[in-house]
């Protein structure tokens, strides 16, 4: 199998669970919106003073499943994002130029006469 695919497969899978947990996250939503309307009409649930119970009912059957497929959308991205691409490149490609490394060599120089220091100096 091409590597490249084989990288994709672990987002795809988040994906698909993301999917089917806001499939159900918007079925679990209508049915609780049927509920406490049948309710509310039938006269045993009053809307005033229950706020905090049909916020509740609501987060109790559905919400969690929204967040949950946020969440598995989101890693699906991220991980999707994070994976390297495949190249023939070496791993270790030295990106300092000239500059940068005589400036590296020239720390390293004092620092190397620091340590030869003679201690009674200072």
């Amino acid at each position: 199998m091409n590597k490249k695919i084989l990288q994709i497969v672990p987002s795809v899978i988040f994906y698909i669970f993301a999917g089917l947990l806001a499939t159900y996250a918007i079925w679990a939503y209508s049915h609780c919106a049927d509920i406490i309307t049948q309710a509310k009409a039938a006269g045993q649930l009053a809307a005033s003073g229950n706020e905090y119970d049909i916020a509740s009912f609501y987060m109790g059957n559905c919400g969690q499943y929204f967040v949950s497929a946020l969440l598995l959308a989101a890693a699906g991205l991220l991980l999707q994002r994070k994976q390297p691409s495949i190249s023939n490149e070496p791993i270790f490609v030295n990106s300092l130029n000239k500059a940068n490394n005589d400036e590296l060599d020239d720390w390293f120089d004092e620092n190397k006469s620091a340590d030869n220091a003679d201690p009674k100096d200072g």
